[in-house]
């Protein structure tokens, strides 16, 4: 008889804890929810004025900096023939 009374209070205990996990859950959610709305405005404003304008200056400068990253491969060969240039012209 003693096993089924604690087996009954530990089932109450569960279905209590339970209910308080989702009061509380929702609670929390319902509290929360106004910061993650302004979460999600800021995101949106940080994408639209930083991250956007960031890309295309970035898309931009590519394209006009795209030859000079070609420079930079033949770099030691264009500075090995401008020394030898510098000691023939000598």
């Amino acid at each position: 008889m003693e096993i089924i009374t604690v087996l009954f209070i530990v089932l109450f205990a569960l279905i209590f804890f339970k209910i308080f996990g989702v009061l509380f859950h929702t609670g929390m959610f319902l509290i929360l929810l106004p910061l993650k709305l302004l979460a999600v405005l800021f995101s949106a404003l940080l994408v639209v004025f930083i991250l956007i304008p960031l890309g295309i200056v970035g898309a931009i400068a590519g394209v006009f900096l795209a030859p000079f990253a070609l420079f930079v491969v033949f770099l030691p060969v264009i500075l090995i023939v401008w020394g030898i240039y510098l000691l023939v012209k000598n």
